[in-house]
């Protein structure tokens, strides 16, 4: 059995995650198959082809591609928050002179300055904001249907063109048009994927932090004695490192010549400098604190120390906790829901004429915006279109998986590592926590502060029995 890890491109919900998970399952040889959305990275085990796996993902609408470690040093958060920053500011910059056009017609009564020309303004308007702006959502609705696998983003495609396309078919049915209300909900959709994004891309950031705590550079010297600097993805297993004083260790190995001290808080935790001697291994990631050793380069690439911490909370962040997997399995039969609610809406609201009208005069006081004098069918796509929008569970798939990501990346920030997602679920009923010793979350130089002496024993005794006991400890 194996291991296979996949980057995803193209996944926005819970949903996505979802069709993608029971692509990967259906494949032969499958064990197991877990997504994380915020990674945008699939890890799969089993007996399987990799070739098999990539044509089941694109086969459910997404891409896969090899996941190369070295890409975690790329800001790809960065790039895709400007991107959707971007893409909120477009769909703000139409919906705000919208919003002030309906507010007026709201309030006096009057369309100005004409009603074809603020209808075909309307139109053109929310035109840039549903298809421009939120282009990507429209296009990812639409593909999600088109493989059977309904997300999140169908909801806000339905919602949006059912509301845009009032705009046309006021021109052959009589139908109240609320064209502006489609670029309202884009807007609102587009500013909810921004704070998504930048919530990953906070959660994220400490592996890119540890990742950054290893060397760009290394000095290699070669049979000759001549140095040369070059990037530490061209080590080769080996080959003779040179590092000075200062200087960050380059790549697991060997120290060949030289002493010096090496600050390891990195690895142990411990604050105290550890002297290395001809013969000792160092870690990268850690730091010469002075002289220049020598060292040959014994592992590299993701086979290093810090590379397989990253790779541990890597794992961590994809495995999926108790909570998180009852989440996913409400979102995973939530958008039929919601689609099927929606229709029972429309026919309710168009059907039950009578019965709606005496709901909707008793509620108009405290719904000033409904259009409750106009015809059913404006009625009811106008109610249909609410339980669409404000149905959209993208908080309930997001928030479980970015609170792990963020609480192990903080972890491993401050040297705690945690093996397992699931417990940090269970920690809330942990009742005794026990630390293995003094420098791994203290400074290395305790000092007694006080004592509490029991009634069958005198202070003086207290500290007579501790004195001999630090007598013959070396710690």
């Amino acid at each position: 059995m194996n291991s296979i890890e996949l980057n995803i491109h193209g996944m926005h919900c819970a949903g996505c995650v979802s069709t993608v998970e029971k692509s990967l399952a259906k494949v032969t040889g499958v064990d197991t198959a877990v997504v994380n959305l915020s990674l945008e990275k699939a890890v799969v085990t089993g007996s399987m082809d990799k070739k098999q796996l990539i044509e089941a993902v694109k086969s459910s609408g997404y891409t896969a591609t090899q996941f190369i470690q070295e890409d975690l040093n790329r800001d790809i958060n960065l790039e895709k928050l400007a991107e959707a920053k971007k893409r909120m500011v477009l769909g703000w910059l139409v919906t705000i002179p919208i919003m002030a056009w309906m507010l007026v017609e709201m309030i006096t009564g009057l369309v100005y300055p004409s009603p074809e020309v603020y209808h075909t303004m309307m139109l053109l308007l929310s035109a840039v904001a549903v298809f421009f702006a939120g282009g990507d959502t429209i296009r990812n609705g639409w593909k999600s249907i088109v493989y059977f696998s309904p997300n999140m983003d169908v909801l806000i495609m339905i919602g949006c063109l059912a509301a845009w396309s009032t705009g046309w078919l006021r021109l052959w049915i009589e139908i109240h048009p609320f064209t502006g209300i489609a670029s309202m909900i884009m807007a609102f959709h587009l500013t909810g994927r921004y704070f998504e994004s930048k919530a990953r891309g906070n959660a994220s950031s400490a592996i890119k932090k540890l990742m950054n705590l290893s060397a760009k550079e290394a000095t290699v010297i070669d049979g000759s004695g001549v140095e040369s600097v070059v990037d530490i993805r061209n080590l080769s297993i080996g080959d003779v490192v040179v590092v000075r004083a200062g200087e960050t260790i380059s790549a697991d190995g060997e120290v060949l010549d030289g002493i010096a001290d090496v600050d390891e808080s990195l690895v142990t935790g411990e604050s105290v400098p550890v002297p290395k001697n001809e013969g000792d291994s160092v870690v990268g990631g850690t730091v010469c604190l002075n002289s220049t050793i020598k060292i040959k380069v014994g592992k590299t690439g993701k086979d290093t120390f810090l590379s397989q911490v990253v790779r541990l909370i890597e794992n961590t962040q994809a495995t999926k906790v108790p909570i998180q997997l009852f989440a996913d399995r409400v979102v995973s039969i939530f958008v039929p829901i919601i689609l099927a609610v929606s229709g029972l809406t429309f026919l309710s609201w168009y059907f039950s004429t009578e019965f709606m009208f005496k709901i909707s005069t008793s509620v108009s006081s405290i719904l000033p915006f409904f259009p409750f004098n106009s015809t059913p069918i404006a009625q009811a796509l106008y109610a249909s279109i609410a339980v669409l929008v404000i149905a959209c569970p993208c908080a309930l798939g997001l928030a479980t998986p970015t609170a792990l990501m963020a609480g192990t990346g903080l972890g491993a920030q401050n040297g705690v590592l945690i093996r397992d997602g699931a417990a940090i679920q269970r920690m809330n009923e942990a009742n005794t926590v026990f630390f293995d010793k003094t420098g791994t979350i203290t400074t290395g130089n305790p000092e007694v502060v006080g004592a509490h002496v029991a009634k069958t024993m005198t202070k003086e005794e207290l500290i007579r029995l501790t004195a001999s006991l630090e007598k013959e400890s070396s710690h």
